[in-house]
């Protein structure tokens, strides 16, 4: 079966976190098929999943819950991790919209971990494996250094 990792699940540590829940609920909803079994009369009340958990879910195309935990359980030792990091963390907004674009033009499978560094100033630096792309603005400013005398004088 093919596993769609909602956006908003960003990273190795997003997707553990979301693990741990889908197993709760798989105890969950196997200790409430033993109660419906023996007809007990007591009900529990519902599960409380979060959205990323239900969008999961909803994404699975089965009802073997095992299945998909096993399924998320290999994803997070194999899946394909593309680092960015920034001089200050991203809202929750641009995150998703980050991973998006890296899900539609890298590899529906990446998982896109998020570092800070202030020292950067601005911009992004990628990372892929051994592959370094730094479009950081401290970069660019040390590429150009010899230009800064030439600019003050002109001030």
């Amino acid at each position: 079966m093919k596993l769609k990792i909602p956006a908003t699940v960003a990273s190795a540590q997003d997707l553990t976190a979301l693990l741990l829940e889908v197993r709760e609920y798989a105890k969950w909803a196997a200790h409430e098929a033993i109660k419906k079994r023996v007809n007990a009369s007591h009900k529990s009340d519902d599960y409380d999943l979060s959205p990323s958990a239900k969008e999961l879910l909803r994404n699975w195309d089965s009802d073997d819950l095992d299945q998909l935990i096993s399924t998320v359980e290999g994803y997070v030792s194999s899946a394909p991790t593309v680092t960015l990091t920034l001089a200050g963390m991203p809202p929750t907004s641009l995150k998703t919209q980050l991973v998006s674009w890296c899900r539609e033009n890298i590899s529906p499978e990446v998982l896109v971990a998020f570092r800070t560094n202030t020292t950067l100033l601005g911009g992004m630096v990628v990372r892929y494996g051994s592959r370094v792309f730094d479009w950081s603005f401290k970069r660019q400013i040390l590429e150009s250094s010899g230009k800064f005398p030439e600019v003050l004088r002109r001030v």
